[in-house]
């Protein structure tokens, strides 16, 4: 038996817009786009998460979702609704709201209807190393949410 080594590597979120979902995604995770090549591109791009060796890859289909998902991502969060009012700014649904013991979490549906949850903060320490959101880096965030 020969010795190898695997990860994860990426997360697949299908989508019928790549440019969409480029947008939103960057904007909702401050992930950046990755190169690819040309040949790739027509049904994949990648983002890379700025705290994260796991990489997000968008894959177009224009298959209909037809259920709910057997994997999706979680975002945790020091304010839960305020998080969830800028991915709703951003083109996210609020679909199902969750009691979780002291706190809830909310389900949210991408425009693809891709479901993910914004939950409370799971890591804090991992949390706090994030830059907090604010005009510079949410264009779209008003003036009274910053």
């Amino acid at each position: 038996m020969t010795h190898h080594r695997s990860r994860v590597c990426h997360f697949v979120i299908d989508c019928d817009d790549l440019e969409r979902a480029v947008a939103f995604w960057s904007a909702a995770l401050d992930a950046t786009e990755e190169e690819l090549p040309e040949t790739s591109r027509p049904v994949y791009r990648r983002l890379r998460l700025p705290d994260s060796q796991i990489r997000i890859l968008l894959q177009r289909t224009d298959d209909v979702k037809t259920s709910k998902e057997r994997m999706h991502i979680d975002l945790e969060a020091d304010d839960v609704e305020a998080e969830v009012a800028r991915l709703e700014r951003l083109g996210a649904i609020r679909w199902d709201h969750q009691q979780d013991g002291e706190s809830g979490f909310w389900v949210l549906r991408d425009s693809w209807g891709n479901e993910f949850c914004v939950l409370r903060s799971e890591f804090p320490d991992l949390l706090r190393e994030r830059r907090p959101w604010g005009r510079s880096r949410d264009p779209q965030a008003s003036t009274a949410a910053d």
